[in-house]
């Protein structure tokens, strides 16, 4: 129960910070404003109105509207593109994980002193409904229904989207008077349509999610195919229903762990007696861990003495390679400081990020520069080049967290001097490994010769 309840806290938290990383433009939350510089190119995975006035990107779906509804583009494989990315690599995981609404969502229910249900009357058929929806209001009417001008509306966004109304409307009414002498009968039934979602949400675990989400209907699909998804041993499974007693989604886990319903929150797993549910990530790190760590540690490494030289010429090597990439990742961070102005005095979280970003890539690079120190200071016995490998490992993984980072906020001259880093990191790591494992296996070659 006490680890259920850590790891529901930590997907809080990533929600909470996720929407702070895509609704960091603090001006216009403060101005009432709406951000339309280039970030507002890229879609991000979750619902992320467009008009929020702390949106720093674009929702997929309201993107999508868009462009179906103008009068030049008959369809968007930009947007089809992102959506597919993302279904295709995570599934619903972005549902569980990322979207803002959602933690909405879950906060509500979390409200005491109300009886909680998971599912509403008639929760089988309910659950088609998101598809009518991406289909009618979504893909359809967006496409066909158009005005005098040619243009058409993003029916989903105007009439039902309660993310929309919560993270943009309400905000931007607020802030404007002009906007607060406009209203009608529209943003009015947008409230009442958020209010009944919100009053759902507090009794019925996610409403929204389970039966209206175009997105999730989207991400849906992608569940059983997705690189990210989830596996029961069926040999340590016992069948107990622990799983979907502990599911909001109401899903009978060992039956159908890839459900398009099913969210990926980690309940489940957590909540598992026998351990049975496992993720397609889990078993690649189990994997990664019993080929590769486990055979070096279990291979004679302490008897490498007499490969002293080739450890000293690759530990001077990957001294050297590390050095300039030291350089590169600050000669290329003072310049950013003063060419780029994108994020300084824009917004306060993405400036703070920026910096943050700058100093995590010096840092990665100068604790791989002292990789290659333990590298080299190896006595003979081994232990010393595992460390240092183990330290280049988590330092790849971490320059490649910087480096995804930028491309998120688009700042393409980092990008572009990011590239030669976590090229050569990875090269590194991939060349401490093959050293390690060569030197392991010739002296194991050679104790079976003798």
């Amino acid at each position: 129960m006490e680890k259920r309840k850590h790891m529901q806290a930590f997907r809080h938290i990533v929600q909470a910070s996720y929407f702070a990383l895509t609704n960091g433009y603090v001006q216009g939350v403060m101005e009432g404003k709406i951000y339309q510089g280039r970030n507002k190119r890229l879609c991000v995975p979750g619902l992320n109105c467009y008009s929020c006035p702390g949106a720093l990107n674009s929702c997929p779906i309201g993107s999508l509207q868009a462009v179906l509804n103008s009068r030049q583009f008959n369809v968007s494989c930009y947007v089809f593109g992102i959506m597919m990315m993302f279904g295709a690599a995570m599934g619903r995981f972005v549902c569980g994980w990322l979207c803002p609404f959602g933690l909405v969502q879950d906060l509500l229910y979390k409200i005491p002193f109300v009886k909680k249900k998971k599912n509403l009357p008639g929760h089988k058929y309910l659950t088609k409904l998101k598809y009518v929806i991406l289909a009618v209001f979504v893909l359809l009417l967006s496409a066909l229904v158009k005005d005098v001008t040619g243009l058409g509306q993003p029916w989903f966004c105007e009439y039902i989207c309660p993310s929309g109304t919560l993270l943009a409307g309400i905000p931007l009414v607020i802030l404007n008077p002009g906007l607060r002498a406009a209203i009608g009968f529209k943003f009015l039934w947008k409230i009442i349509v958020l209010l009944f979602i919100m009053a759902l949400s507090i009794v019925y675990y996610r409403p929204f999610c389970k039966y209206l989400c175009p997105l999730g209907a989207v991400y849906g699909v992608f569940n059983p195919i997705s690189f990210y998804r989830y596996q029961v041993d069926r040999e340590a499974c016992v069948e107990c229903g622990a799983c979907q007693k502990a599911c909001g989604m109401d899903i009978k886990v060992w039956e159908n762990p890839n459900s398009v319903e099913c969210i990926r929150c980690g309940k489940c797993r957590t909540a598992c007696p026998t351990h049975a549910i496992t993720s397609t990530t889990e078993k690649l790190r189990g994997t990664f861990q019993k080929k590769c760590v486990s055979s070096l540690q279990s291979e004679p490494v302490e008897k490498v003495m007499p490969f002293k030289v080739v450890q000293m010429i690759s530990g001077v090597l990957f001294l050297l390679v590390n050095l300039f990439l030291v350089l590169m990742s600050i000669l290329g961070s003072v310049g950013m400081m003063y060419a780029d102005d994108f994020f300084i005095g824009k917004t306060i979280f993405s400036s703070m990020l920026y910096y943050a970003n700058i100093m995590v890539g010096v840092c990665s690079c100068l604790t791989a520069l002292a990789a290659s120190g333990v590298w080299l200071s190896d006595k003979g016995d081994g232990v010393r080049l595992l460390k240092a490998y183990w330290i280049q490992k988590h330092v790849t993984v971490v320059v490649l967290l910087t480096f995804v980072l930028s491309f998120a906020n688009l700042n393409y001259n980092f990008m572009f001097m990011g590239m030669p880093v976590c090229a050569g990191a990875v090269i590194l790591l991939i060349l401490m490994k093959l050293l390690i494992w060569k030197m392991s296996k010739n002296v194991h070659t050679a104790e079976k010769e003798s």
